[in-house]
């Protein structure tokens, strides 16, 4: 079906918003075992451009919530489009890193930036619900129009970095580059995946990797999930992130991880994927917020041996519930229909069921 949506900043046009792939495990899926959710988490990403898309996206969000509240959200990554923070702003240059080249140094308080509203105001529905975002590559972005007017490209991503992190809102937490989340049975790993691309800004890959495995040692008491903008494997336009030098890297942190990830969240690709690592990792990108991309028809999976159990053009969300037991996890679209749903009986996949 081929909607025409117009929305007051003019990037939504006539796209079809229908196509979806479902394999053949999703094709007949079989009844969703039984779950007493202790945890209900929301999980989407490129949120961070104000146009039609998002106030439905916003709209929906906040009915699902209204329905059954969430306890948590996870926003991994193009939170402000197109460019990140304002880094021209006075006092943008002063923003610093801690040694530990994660946290920002002591004592600064960013600059007022009202390109924050890019995505917070989508967020406000959601107010009391504690959200925890990741970096993404254009929150950090410094190629054409996004360059800082006489800083060298290195100095301005880090710069942009630092002012994402430092920023201080009543909506959300980035408290550093790469953090922790513990809620109740889950631990949520959230990384810096720009640097799966190659290490930027001063930041290194290697620091990713010992972050991620010293948070794998709370992965026994806790259902792990890495938190990340870009996803380590997708059928979708940004499958040719995927160099070697990419994979390796994704093999590096999965490792990292030690076996104990129980599924990556993901943005980067605007659409709504469930795919598994040819490891069987569970990968779930949930990108569609902001930017529809309705010609997307899956034809490419980014690695050798992976494979997609379900993807969709469809304006949507992910949401994430998680027991005792183990966890599951549904698509819904911005009008509360219920895409795709799995769900996994311990440290199991997540096999695709029936919604409920």
């Amino acid at each position: 079906m081929a909607v025409a949506l117009v929305g007051a900043a003019g990037c939504c046009t006539c796209v079809d918003l229908d196509y979806t792939y479902r394999s053949g495990a999703a094709r007949a899926p079989a009844a969703a075992p039984p779950l007493s959710p202790l945890l209900r988490v929301l999980h989407v990403a490129d949120i961070g451009e104000p146009n039609c898309q998002q106030r439905a996206i916003s709209d929906g969000m906040a009915a699902a919530h209204r329905r059954a509240p969430f306890d948590l959200a996870v926003a991994p990554g193009d939170n402000v489009y197109n460019c990140g923070p304002d880094a021209t702003l006075p006092g943008a240059a002063e923003c610093r890193f801690a040694d530990d080249g994660n946290t920002v140094a002591a004592g600064y308080a960013g600059p007022a930036d009202p390109t924050f509203a890019r995505f917070e105001d989508a967020f406000a529905p959601l107010a009391g619900v504690p959200i925890h975002l990741a970096l993404g590559n254009h929150d950090v972005a410094t190629a054409g129009s996004c360059a800082v007017p006489g800083v060298e490209p290195a100095t301005a991503a880090r710069r942009k970095a630092c002012l994402e992190v430092a920023h201080a809102s009543p909506l959300w937490a980035m408290p550093g580059r790469h953090h922790l989340v513990d809620r109740g049975p889950a631990r949520f790993i959230v990384v810096d995946t720009n640097l799966l691309k190659g290490d930027y800004g001063g930041f290194t890959f290697a620091d990713e990797e010992a972050f991620v495995a010293a948070a794998a040692a709370g992965c026994d008491a806790r259902a792990c999930f890495l938190v990340g903008h870009h996803p380590a494997v997708t059928a979708g336009s940004h499958h040719d992130d995927a160099t070697p030098e990419y994979l390796a890297r994704v093999d590096r942190l999965l490792a990292a991880g030690q076996g104990r990830i129980r599924a990556w969240l993901a943005g980067h690709d605007h659409d709504l994927q469930h795919l598994r690592t040819p490891g069987g990792v569970d990968v779930l990108v949930s990108g569609n917020g902001s930017r529809a991309r309705g010609a997307e028809r899956f034809r490419e999976i980014s690695a050798p041996g992976a494979e997609l159990l379900f993807a969709s053009v469809r304006w949507g969300f992910g949401v994430l519930e998680v027991g005792d037991g183990g966890w599951r996890y549904r698509f819904e679209s911005d009008d509360g229909a219920a895409l795709y749903c799995c769900a996994a009986s311990g440290s199991g996949r997540c096999e695709p069921v029936a919604c409920r």
